[in-house]
C-alpha cells in the first residue's frame, strides 16, 4: 500500500493520521493484506458457507397476530404529544 492510497482510505474514513502513522502504516497494511491473500490460494469449492462457529437453535417464538395498542395509551407517555402525534425537535435545517 502506497502513502497515497493510504492517504486516500483515511479521507474516505475520516480517519486523521499522525505523520508516524502516516510512516508506519502503509507497510503494516502491506503486510496484512499479504497474509489475507494467502486464503485466496485455499481451495473451497464445495463448502458450505458457515454463519456460525457452532451450530445454534433459534430461540424465536412463533409469529403472532395480536392486537396493537389503543392510540392513546401508546401516546400517554410522551412527553411531547400534538394532534394524536408525537412533537419532536428538527433536526433538519432549511436553508
Amino acid at each position: 500500500m502506497t502513502l497515497q492510497e493510504l492517504e486516500a482510505v483515511a479521507v474516505t474514513a475520516r480517519v486523521g493520521l499522525t505523520e508516524e502513522e502516516k510512516e508506519i502504516f502503509p507497510e503494516q497494511i502491506s503486510q496484512i493484506i499479504s497474509h489475507i491473500r494467502v486464503l485466496d490460494g485455499v481451495d473451497t469449492h464445495g463448502t458450505a458457507p458457515t454463519y456460525y462457529p457452532i451450530k445454534q437453535a433459534a430461540f424465536l417464538r412463533e409469529d403472532e397476530v395480536e392486537p396493537s395498542l389503543p392510540k392513546d395509551q401508546a401516546l400517554a407517555n410522551g412527553p411531547d404529544v400534538v394532534d394524536g402525534y408525537f412533537r419532536v425537535p428538527r433536526i433538519i435545517e432549511e436553508e
